[in-house]
């Protein structure tokens, strides 16, 4: 966590310790761990919690070849398992927030923490469970529009939460796995058997086609596992965590190779990205171009957003965080953390990647020491440091960002729930 050194006699000391062993290297050292760094403000942008499939066991069934398991709640929405996920991790922002000094926990700050959801039931309901463990004893709401009522700040150019285009993918070792744990097989004979009895396949499709229906049903599959199903359920008993790990590819890949494409990515989060830097930038005392948004003197703000939103940004800022010790790269409840921060009079931005292990998701419960896997980010064009100089990060915003993706009417607007 980051710490804070404001006193004068802390410099002479570590001074005059260093004179006396004439340590080069340690005074480096002490004097970059002695930086008086100032957390300004941060923006979390997270994805929602554990939700069930968006489309229907029905719907589903085609691609295999036992039913489907039946979920507590109607498709697309957050389940009870989801929500006490999102009241656990709003607890851990609560922690990490209270040791950056951004809160002490009290409800005497209302003003410093501020949360948009997008507009969809599953994302309302996890903020207002998120909010629940961020705030346990304060009488504190979140903004979002009227439900399903589109919201250009989480859908840019877009209308919905739809999968991403595909082109060209590489080869898919993982679409094997995937389709022995939906059909138990995956030789010639069984898929003949198969595609004779009206089911789709995976295999022998044409990779666009085989990636997009693939991303969609090993995060099915995935979810299954973080709801907490029995063993016997998960993939039909053919799925355990390392099961799991492999599968999900596919659906990074899905993200992976769209969030290459300019287009794609400006189109559902120029906007935002753009609307973050101008709400960063004001909080940096800057004249901001565009409408921020939250208050300059917010100190803590979550964006609850989708995959998707997570995606873009990764696909506009150039970033990668893949990591096996959480293989989804865009879990429920992963985050995308941007930090203003304020060393000495000069301001930079500092980019974090926070993202729940499959453990964790299972059981709804991030508390543990290994429950979250929390990584700093470099920014390209960036100097080779944790923090990018704010003026660099704006530079490289208005590189990525397209000017016809940025739309008016963005900030502020969601009323209180």
């Amino acid at each position: 966590m980051t710490r804070y050194f404001r006193s004068s006699r802390f410099y002479g000391i570590a001074l005059a310790l260093l004179a006396a062993s004439g340590g080069t290297s340690a005074y480096v050292e002490a004097a970059h761990a002695a930086t008086p760094e100032r957390i300004v403000q941060q923006i979390v942008l997270i994805r929602h919690g554990i939700r069930s499939p968006t489309a229907s066991p029905d719907a589903l069934a085609v691609y295999a070849s036992e039913p489907w398991p039946a979920w507590p709640v109607e498709p697309g929405q957050l389940t009870p398992h989801g929500a006490q996920l999102m009241h656990s991790l709003g607890s851990w922002y609560r922690q990490r927030l209270m040791s950056e000094g951004v809160t002490t926990g009290a409800c005497d700050t209302p003003a410093r923490i501020k949360l948009i959801a997008d507009s969809t039931p599953r994302n309302r309901d996890s903020a207002a469970a998120m909010q629940a463990g961020l705030s346990p004893t304060c009488a504190r709401g979140y903004f979002a529009f009227a439900a399903n009522q589109p919201d250009p700040l989480f859908r840019g150019n877009g209308d919905d939460d739809a999968d991403t285009p595909v082109t060209n993918p590489p080869a898919m070792p993982a679409l094997t796995d995937l389709q022995q744990v939906l059909l138990g097989c995956h030789d010639e004979s069984c898929l003949g058997k198969a595609a004779a009895s009206g089911k789709k396949l995976l295999l022998g499709t044409a990779p666009a086609k085989a990636l997009k229906s693939a991303g969609t049903l090993s995060e099915n599959l995935m979810l299954e596992y973080a709801q907490d199903f029995p063993a016997a359920q998960v993939g039909w008993g053919r799925l355990d965590a390392t099961g799991v790990g492999k599968i999900i590819t596919l659906h990074n890949l899905q993200f992976a190779l769209a969030k290459k494409t300019p287009a794609a990515a400006n189109a559902r989060g120029g906007n935002m990205l753009a609307h973050i830097a101008a709400t960063l930038a004001a909080a940096a005392g800057q004249p901001p171009k565009l409408p921020p948004l939250a208050p300059a003197d917010t100190r803590a703000l979550f964006l609850l957003g989708h995959d998707t939103d997570l995606a873009s940004q990764a696909g506009l800022l150039g970033l990668d965080w893949h990591n096996t010790t959480q293989p989804d790269d865009y879990p429920p409840g992963g985050a995308l953390i941007f930090q203003l921060v304020e060393t000495h009079g000069e301001y930079g931005v500092r980019l974090q990647v926070a993202l729940p292990t499959l453990a964790a998701l299972r059981a709804a419960d991030v508390s543990g020491a290994r429950a979250m896997h929390l990584a700093t980010l470099r920014l390209p064009g960036c100097p080779p440091s944790d923090v990018c100089p704010l003026a660099a990060f704006q530079a490289l915003v208005k590189r990525a960002v397209r000017p016809g993706t940025i739309l008016a009417g963005t900030g502020g607007e969601p009323a209180a729930q």
